[in-house]
């Protein structure tokens, strides 16, 4: 089993995911509060494993991409490597909700097999020029079982020209 300190110790993990459960997607009137890249910082506090900084994008008609570091050194299963996150955002009631994965390798020296997905769940909100909000991390093997599961905070800062 994945712990999430390892991967948080390796400097990077999953991106974020949602604790509160999703509104029925209501259309806010302006999206372009939140169309654009935003710098971050993920916080796991269930477990407590500590924080690493990510760079997000939320793409016109729905599309997310995250990234950050993509070497884990010291996880259960040894040496690993992530790639970016990509999914998929909406409205909600009070906010915003996403979902998107990413895939864990074996890092070098290995022969690179496959460990599994990162699945990421976030709820948040815009204000002012900052997203806060929560997300649920959930690592799953290659046969889709869950592995492990971390909570916590975002909090970015768009970025801009």
């Amino acid at each position: 089993m994945i712990t999430r300190k390892g991967l948080l110790t390796g400097g990077a993990a999953a991106g974020a995911a949602a604790l509160a459960t999703a509104s029925p997607a209501l259309a806010h009137g302006d999206d372009d509060e939140l169309v654009g890249s935003w710098y971050g910082r993920v916080t796991a506090d269930d477990p407590a494993l500590g924080s690493f900084e990510e760079l997000i994008s939320f793409h016109r008609d729905g599309i997310v991409t995250d990234a950050h570091r993509l070497y884990l050194p010291a996880t259960p299963f040894g040496p690993l490597l992530e790639t970016s996150g990509h999914g998929a955002w909406k409205s909600v009631r009070g906010g915003y909700t996403a979902f998107f994965r990413f895939l864990l390798q074996q890092a070098p020296p290995s022969a690179g097999a496959a460990v599994g997905t990162d699945n990421v769940r976030l709820n948040f909100r815009v204000q002012r020029g900052r997203i806060s909000g929560r997300f649920e991390s959930q690592i799953k093997d290659t046969s889709g079982a869950l592995v492990f599961t971390a909570t916590g905070a975002i909090v970015a800062e768009r970025i801009t020209a």
